[in-house]
């Protein structure tokens, strides 16, 4: 079912970007003085953060000052002894306290000590080490095998489901999120007059190109070309023709912070789970280096050990 691709990356910008910065832009004189400090910190630093990255932030910020109740600079302004009551009473598991916590050490450094934050840090990371492993020995006992999967994708197909095909089949073959996937399906002569940088899956006549322009780490890694052979790919794109490749009930463009709700995967397993399952399966094949490495830039990272600390259920 699976066939060979490459991969090719190139730097680029998103049009999706340039719309949240402008905004974020916007929106300025509605922020605290400490959050704007952090938004320019972030957009002129020598490898600044990404829109998506920004904007989260953003709204990460605003979602504990109104839990919380708080207004004006009150990270700023606030002892080490109490931002620490604050991580400590968050009703959360360690990932969710670090992202507060990282959110206030960033905002915190350069004018304050910061060291028992990091040191907070650094606990609650071997802590989080501990609950990841919980979580992959259960996800080992419970996931169904690479074989189900293939079997369940090559069924899609087999029913002329081509929508939910080309989703199933592009996240399980590619270790694609589901942000990747909110892309458009646009045939070669049409992408060459784009000048719209979001994601594509450009319909050639042999074959398919997979443009992500818009995805997690671009800022990184820059936009990912993939090139898809499946000749089922091909063929389920041609059937569905030009257009979105997820819509709401409307027919229109879903809001990214929903994608999931769009996406149907085998027995409502998410793509954190197909990326397990698939990384699971490399590791039984012949040479699994040059396979790990090729699934890693598809995903958007280079970092092997990232694969094996968060998704090897070997």
């Amino acid at each position: 079912m699976f066939r060979e691709y490459s991969v090719n990356i190139h730097l680029g910008i998103s049009f999706k970007r340039i719309k949240i910065l402008v905004y974020i832009n916007r929106n300025m004189e509605n922020y605290s003085t400490e959050l704007i400090a952090l938004i320019e910190n972030k957009k002129n630093q020598p490898r600044p953060v990404s829109s998506t990255t920004l904007k989260k932030y953003i709204s990460t910020y605003q979602y504990l000052t109104d839990m919380l109740n708080k207004n004006d600079d009150w990270i700023t302004d606030s002892s080490t002894d109490n931002i620490i009551k604050i991580i400590n009473k968050i009703d959360t598991k360690s990932s969710g306290k670090l992202l507060y916590l990282n959110l206030f050490i960033m905002m915190r450094a350069g004018s304050l000590d910061i060291q028992t934050l990091i040191d907070l840090r650094t606990k609650l990371t071997k802590k989080r080490e501990n609950e990841t492993r919980e979580y992959i020995q259960i996800k080992r006992e419970t996931l169904p095998d690479y074989k189900t999967i293939v079997k369940y994708i090559d069924g899609l197909y087999k029913d002329r489901k081509y929508n939910d095909y080309l989703i199933n089949y592009l996240i399980f073959t590619y270790g694609l999120r589901n942000l990747d996937i909110n892309l458009t399906i646009i045939t070669n002569n049409n992408f060459k007059k784009t000048d719209i940088a979001k994601n594509y899956l450009v319909v050639r006549k042999t074959d398919c190109m997979l443009i992500i322009n818009d995805y997690k780490t671009v800022n990184s890694y820059g936009v990912k070309r993939v090139v898809v052979r499946s000749r089922r790919v091909l063929d389920s794109a041609n059937k569905l023709g030009e257009g979105l490749l997820l819509t709401n009930k409307f027919n229109q463009p879903i809001n990214n912070g929903n994608i999931s709700y769009y996406i149907n995967l085998y027995e409502n397993l998410n793509e954190s789970d197909y990326f397990k399952i698939n990384l699971l399966h490399i590791q039984t094949q012949t040479n699994p280096i040059k396979q790990l490495a090729k699934i890693s830039k598809t995903r958007g990272s280079n970092n092997i050990q990232t694969l094996n600390t968060h998704y090897n259920i070997a």
